[in-house]
């Protein structure tokens, strides 16, 4: 009894450690890639419809109620959302209120790296990909200097690639030579090309696998695309180029962050505008943009709403429900790998 009480015992504690030892076994995500001008992920050519989400990881409740609504999402087809390390613009009543998560000397957060794992996981359980967007005007001048710029770039990087987190692609600086907001030289013109390229570099000589781009912004003058990008960026009302892979990271805003999720007809019609125009171009992505989504607070004090809401009729009715059907009922509710239109929506 005594020798049979010692093996097992022996067996558990074996056991015990194997499992412990599974647990820690990084597995990694699907894997983003680009192909011929399309998006693959995890060996597949897809169709991605997004949303800009640029203060996702602004508090625990806020990447609570994101990773929530992921199922709600893709059961409208929208498979891949937008978020950023350095928040985007808060909207109303503070425009800087956005969350910086990264240090002065370049760190990431802890907190904000977890939540961001978290989220990038949980989008990967459902087949979705992740725009990671590193540095934001509004908030690069808390960077010391350039070298603490690397090093955020370099950490990003490498938090993303010693995580496992595959189905992303980054957006390495968002609205670059900002003529008002973008502060550091290292980030405007002149000498965009080089800058842009040195940019890509510093992320690259860590994680040569995971695709990036930056992203013009649209009254600098600075061009939409540079020799070692892999993603071409645009915002707003750009043009859709015509050759790439192109992302709209953030599309033209038809609500008021003082006034979120009410839009009117000119203003849903210009929405629709965009959806069909991004239809029609399969090489090309949008990320809708809303006040409704991105501000932080905002005129109907609970934003950022990552849920639809309503239809935006009015302030009784916020949201942006439209979007989330015009997506379901042109492409289809999201099944990885492919976007997948009900029978009574065919027949329509």
């Amino acid at each position: 009894m005594h020798r049979f009480r010692l093996v097992f015992c022996v067996w558990a504690i074996a056991a015990a450690r194997l499992s412990a030892y599974s647990a820690d076994v990084l597995v990694p995500t699907r894997e983003f890639e680009i192909k011929n001008d399309r998006a693959v992920l995890g060996g597949q050519q897809i169709d991605l419809w997004g949303l800009r989400c640029g203060n996702a990881l602004y508090s625990e409740v806020v990447t609570e109620r994101h990773i929530r609504n992921f199922d709600n999402m893709i059961d409208h087809g929208i498979n891949l959302v937008g978020v950023y390390i350095q928040g985007a613009n808060a909207g109303w009543p503070n425009p800087e209120a956005g969350l910086n998560g990264f240090t002065r000397d370049g760190q990431i957060k802890p907190f904000v790296a977890a939540r961001l794992k978290r989220l990038v996981r949980e989008a990967d359980n459902r087949g979705m990909v992740v725009m990671v967007g590193l540095i934001s005007p509004r908030k690069d001048q808390d960077f010391y200097d350039d070298n603490a710029i690397q090093r955020g770039i370099e950490n990003a990087a490498r938090f993303l690639k010693e995580n496992g987190l595959k189905n992303v692609f980054v957006d390495i600086a968002h609205e670059f030579s900002h003529p008002e907001r973008m502060d550091k030289e290292l980030l405007r013109e002149p000498g965009g090309e080089r800058k842009k390229m040195l940019l890509t570099k510093w992320f690259k000589d860590v994680a040569p696998d995971i695709e990036v781009g930056i992203c013009p912004d649209i009254d600098s003058g600075t061009p939409d695309s540079y020799p070692t990008m892999d993603v071409r960026i645009i915002q707003k009302q750009m043009p859709i180029p015509s050759s790439g892979f192109v992302v709209n990271v953030e599309t033209l805003r038809q609500d008021q962050f003082s006034n979120d999720g009410v839009f009117t007809k000119s203003n849903l019609d210009y929405v629709f505008g965009d959806c069909q125009k991004y239809l029609d171009a399969p090489h090309a992505v949008m990320l809708f943009h809303a006040g409704f989504i991105q501000g932080i607070t905002n005129a109907s004090g609970s934003a950022p709403h990552p849920e639809m809401g309503g239809y935006g009729t009015g302030p009784n009715d916020r949201g942006i429900r439209f979007y989330y059907d015009w997506v379901r009922d042109h492409v289809g509710r999201w099944e990885y790998p492919k976007h997948i239109k009900s029978d009574k929506r065919k027949a329509n």
